[in-house]
């Protein structure tokens, strides 16, 4: 170990060094990645396709250390990616420095389910699309929850309008996605036309886990259609109900309520319960809209398309 440790001294040592020996250079190159990265992490020596050849020599191992250069080029990006080394993953959205496009971001967050190292770090990122960060809360950890939150809020009113359009291409249409049923949506227009569809019935149909009632019952109370109020629910933070209830006016006791009957409600710390309260003391109401339309549109035209993937494979069939 303590040679290895020696060859990652020397390693760091010539990474800024012009003209490195070549004999040291190519003996380096043979070590494992994180070895190496160091040296592939700052060396002028070697140029894009050089850095790309290492890493179709060596595989994955030195990928990690050639991501975190700065000046990263857009083709090392790419070629970085198509390694789906999580290592190199972590450390391309740790490199605050790399040029990182928006499908570039959509492959990191479609990674980031199982590497928690890569949820952190892409909600560190300052340039982290708006509507991307809005589905990545889906993907994170209930820690990184408030995070997700704060980026997801940046999203602006043309990228909702660009998200409608883009639904309506698919055959988004209001009241299509996700249908009640019948027994339900009966249920919750009869305690509407009785003018008993108030929060506290809410409240109790979560409280009994009478789901069809409940989800039927919050959409009608607050247009949170079935599929958005599931996503919602299954999200493991917190925000997203904590969202949800702002933009639909709910009091802070029935949020507070809510919230504590989620599935992982008696799993949330203290402080955790606390930075929830206090973000629905603090979020405006507009920007509340705002993100519960965005997601709107995102649960109910994810849906939708997975639909119509099913219908051409029925029929490729």
């Amino acid at each position: 170990m303590a040679g290895a440790d020696a060859q990652q001294a020397m390693a760091k040592s010539l990474g800024h060094d012009d003209t490195p020996p070549l004999g040291v250079v190519d003996f380096l190159l043979e070590q494992p990645g994180w070895v190496a990265a160091p040296f592939l992490a700052a060396t002028p020596a070697l140029d894009d396709q050089a850095l790309t050849e290492l890493i179709d020599t060596h595989g994955n191992t030195h990928a990690a250390g050639i991501a975190q250069r700065q000046g990263l080029s857009s083709v090392l990006v790419r070629k970085i990616l198509t390694t789906g080394n999580d290592v190199a993953l972590v450390s391309l959205a740790e490199n605050h420095d790399a040029p990182l496009q928006r499908a570039d971001f959509e492959t990191l967050k479609a990674a980031a389910p199982a590497l928690p190292h890569l949820q952190a770090a892409l909600v560190d990122r300052h340039d982290l699309p708006a509507d991307v960060a809005v589905a990545l809360m889906w993907h994170t950890g209930p820690h990184l929850g408030r995070r997700a939150l704060d980026q997801a809020l940046a999203v602006t009113t043309d990228a909702l309008s660009l998200a409608i359009e883009a639904a309506a291409a698919i055959g988004m249409a209001e009241g299509k996605a996700s249908p009640h049923p019948e027994e339900a949506a009966s249920y919750a227009v009869q305690k509407y036309s009785r003018h008993e569809l108030k929060e506290p019935l809410v409240v109790r149909l979560l409280r009994d886990g009478d789901m069809d009632r409940f989800y039927a019952c919050l959409d009608k109370l607050t247009d949170i259609d079935r599929a958005t109020g599931e996503a919602i629910m299954a999200e493991r933070s917190g925000f997203a109900l904590m969202v949800a209830c702002r933009a639909a006016r709910f009091a802070r006791s029935t949020f507070s309520t809510l919230v504590r009957l989620g599935e992982d409600g008696a799993q949330r710390s203290t402080d955790q319960t606390f930075d929830l309260m206090s973000a629905f003391e603090t979020l405006d109401d507009a920007s509340a809209e705002r993100l519960l339309g965005f997601w709107q549109v995102l649960f109910a035209g994810a849906e939708l398309a997975d639909a119509d993937d099913a219908g051409d494979t029925r029929q490729a069939s």
